[in-house]
C-alpha cells in the first residue's frame, strides 16, 4: 500500500456559499426623477457618490463572482444603459457563467442598442409604466419620459428580449393599473411585476403623497386579476402578474387574490438579493442603506464577502420583529413587512412597515394626511401664481 493509500484523508476544499442574486447599481446617475426612487443618491443624481471607474467596478463585480455561487445578477442603476461601458460588464458577468437580468425606465433603449443586447440572451429586461398616459406616468417620473419608455419597449420587443412589465403601485395610480396593464399587453408585455410602492432613500420625502393605503393596493389588486385569469380580452393568454414588493397579509388579504403572486421579504432567506452599490458596499437589498461587513468597499483585501453571505447580519435579520408583530401566524414569512422603509420613514425596525402602520398609529396617519394637505395647498398657490 502506497504511502498516499495510507495517508489520512485530507479536507474538502471549501465550497463557494450559493447566493440567489446580487443587484449590482452600476450607475448612480439616471436621466428621471421618480418621486418613488429608493436610491439614497438621488437628490443630487449622484453628484456626492464615488461612482467607481470601470476596473473598479469589474474588480468589484469579479470578486463577488469568484468568491460566491452566484445564480443570477440584476444590472440597475441608476439607469444602466447611462453607463458606457455597460455591455463589457455583461461580457464579465456571461464570462462567469452567471445569467443575467436587467431593470431599466427603457428611455435610453433604442433599435441600435437592442439590437447589441439581444446576443446576451438575458432572462429579461424590466422597464416601468407607471400609468396607462404620459400624464400619469410622468406625474411619478418627471417630464418628457413616457414616449421614450414606448419607444424603448418596442425597441425591445422588436428584438425578441423579454420584457417584465413593472407598475410601481402608489396613491396616485392605484385605480388605474387595469388600464397600465391593458397598455402593457397592447405592447406585447405579458409577465408583469406589480411593485407597491415601497418608500425608501430619496422616495422617503414622497411617502404621504405615494403611499398607497389598503384599500388602494385592494383596488390594484383586483383589477389585475382579469389580466391574470386571462379574462381581460378574450382568446389572449394570461397574464404572469408577480407582486414582487412584501405585502403584509394584515394589510390584504392575498390569499384571495389568485393567481396573482406575491412575494415575502427575502432578506436572511435562500432567495435573497444582495445589493453592490456604486461605492462598492454590499447591502441587504437595494432598499436599505446600510452596508454589511462593516460599511466596507468588497474590494478591500480583508473584506470577505463568504464571511458576510454567512454572518449573523444577514442569518439573524428576521429574528428582530416588531413588538406589533409578535404572535402573528405570519411573522417567521413577513417579519412585518419592508424592514428598509420602516426604517427610512419610522426611524426604527421595531414598528411594522409604514404600509401597515398607517393604519395602526393615528399620530403617524395624521402626519401623513397633513404632508398631504400641505402639498396639495402649495400646488394651489403655484398654479394661481402661473395663471
Amino acid at each position: 500500500m502506497s504511502d498516499d493509500a495510507r495517508s489520512p484523508l485530507l479536507p474538502a476544499p471549501p465550497t463557494r456559499p450559493k447566493v440567489n442574486s446580487i443587484a449590482i447599481e452600476v450607475t448612480a446617475h439616471c436621466q428621471q426623477k421618480c418621486d418613488y426612487c429608493y436610491n439614497a443618491w438621488r437628490e443630487d443624481n449622484g453628484a456626492g457618490f464615488e461612482a467607481g471607474a470601470a476596473k473598479k467596478l469589474h474588480a468589484r463585480v469579479d470578486k463577488l463572482l469568484r468568491t460566491l455561487d452566484v445564480d443570477h445578477v440584476t444590472i440597475t442603476g441608476g439607469e444602466p444603459f447611462a453607463r458606457r461601458d455597460v455591455f463589457e460588464l455583461l461580457d464579465l458577468v456571461r464570462a462567469r457563467g452567471v445569467r443575467i437580468q436587467i431593470i431599466s425606465n427603457g428611455g435610453l433603449v433604442d433599435d441600435a442598442l437592442a439590437k447589441r443586447l439581444a446576443p446576451y440572451d438575458v432572462s429579461y429586461v424590466q422597464v416601468t409604466l407607471d400609468g396607462p398616459d404620459a400624464a400619469l406616468h410622468e406625474e411619478h417620473v418627471g417630464e418628457g419620459h413616457f414616449e421614450p419608455t414606448i419607444r424603448g419597449i418596442r425597441a425591445l420587443v422588436a428584438r425578441e428580449i423579454h420584457v417584465v412589465g413593472c407598475v410601481v403601485v402608489t396613491r396616485k395610480n392605484a385605480a388605474r393599473v387595469g388600464e397600465t396593464l391593458a397598455l402593457f399587453r397592447s405592447l406585447g408585455v405579458t409577465d408583469i411585476a406589480l411593485s407597491r410602492f415601497s418608500p425608501a432613500g430619496y422616495a422617503t420625502s414622497h411617502a404621504a403623497a405615494l403611499l398607497p393605503s389598503r384599500d388602494d393596493l385592494s383596488i390594484a389588486f383586483r383589477q389585475a386579476l382579469p389580466f391574470a385569469r386571462g379574462e381581460d380580452l378574450p382568446g389572449a393568454p394570461a397574464m404572469r402578474v408577480t407582486c414582487t414588493m412584501p405585502v403584509p397579509p394584515c394589510a390584504v388579504e392575498v390569499e384571495e387574490l389568485a393567481p396573482l403572486r406575491f412575494g415575502t421579504c427575502a432578506v436572511g432567506t435562500s432567495m435573497q438579493e444582495l445589493a453592490l452599490g456604486p461605492d462598492g458596499r454590499l447591502r441587504h437589498c437595494t432598499l436599505h442603506a446600510k452596508g454589511l461587513g462593516g460599511e466596507r468597499d468588497v474590494l478591500d483585501d480583508d473584506v470577505d464577502p463568504v464571511a458576510i453571505v454567512r454572518g449573523a447580519e444577514i442569518r439573524d435579520y428576521k429574528k428582530t420583529l416588531p413588538a406589533f408583530c409578535e404572535g402573528c401566524l405570519h411573522a417567521s414569512t413577513c417579519g412585518g413587512g419592508c424592514g428598509a422603509a420602516a426604517e427610512w420613514v419610522l426611524g426604527s425596525r421595531a414598528l411594522p412597515d409604514p404600509v401597515v402602520w398607517q393604519h395602526v398609529d393615528d399620530a403617524f396617519a395624521a402626519r401623513l394626511a397633513e404632508q398631504r394637505a400641505r402639498r396639495a395647498d402649495t400646488s394651489k398657490r403655484r398654479l394661481e401664481v402661473v395663471a
